[in-house]
């Protein structure tokens, strides 16, 4: 049994069948190193952040709130009303990506690349994920999205599992060993080390 498709389908044919998920760590995007973020990110409290607005903010949990550049406390207090004071989040300064491209990655491999937003060169992206899967350490599967800043280059925007994203242009026969590799009886969520 495999599953693909929605977050939510995929956490409840997981109950119901009982088989294993391979998901990134929530906290991995800490872990880039600064010249593949080509921005300032960091992991803080709501009740402690010191924001300094306007500001990007991401629950780190996914999906706890709509991560967005928020322009005033007012604002983020609005969108984030009911949520713990001590919820993680990640703080970080604006930027504009004129490109986003996705990219499936297995064992250690980019599989298939896409630019699904925007317009850049897919295969700037390409060498920039290839040269990020080799600075450090990744799950055996993982999907990379990165965007394209102008002035800049292109930079992680966020890790995703292999399990519950979207296509966005890459072709399926190429990532369907990512797809497999993300879930099962038991799948193998290893770390894949940096062997430099």
């Amino acid at each position: 049994m495999r599953g693909y498709g929605a977050d939510s389908f995929c956490l409840v044919l997981q109950q119901k069948r009982g088989f294993s998920l391979c998901s990134p760590d929530d906290e991995l995007l800490l872990q880039v190193p600064s010249a593949f973020l080509k921005r300032q990110i960091t992991r803080q409290f709501l009740e402690t952040a010191a924001f300094k607005f306007p500001s990007f903010v991401k629950p780190v949990a996914p999906k706890q709130f709509r991560g967005a550049v928020y322009q005033s406390s007012v604002e983020l207090v609005g969108e984030c009303r009911g949520l713990a004071t001590d919820t993680a989040v990640f703080v970080a300064e604006p930027v504009s990506f004129a490109a986003e491209a996705r990219a499936f990655v297995c064992d250690g491999q980019v599989l298939d690349l896409a630019v699904y937003e925007g317009s850049g060169k897919a295969s700037d992206a390409q060498t920039v994920v290839a040269d990020l899967t080799r600075a450090m350490s990744l799950p055996r599967t993982v999907v990379v999205d990165v965007g394209f800043i102008d002035g800049c280059g292109w930079g992680a925007i966020e890790f995703n599992a292999v399990w519950g994203s979207g296509l966005n242009g890459c072709d399926p026969e190429k990532v369907l060993p990512a797809i497999v590799a993300a879930s099962g009886p038991q799948p193998s969520c290893d770390v894949r080390r940096n062997l430099r």
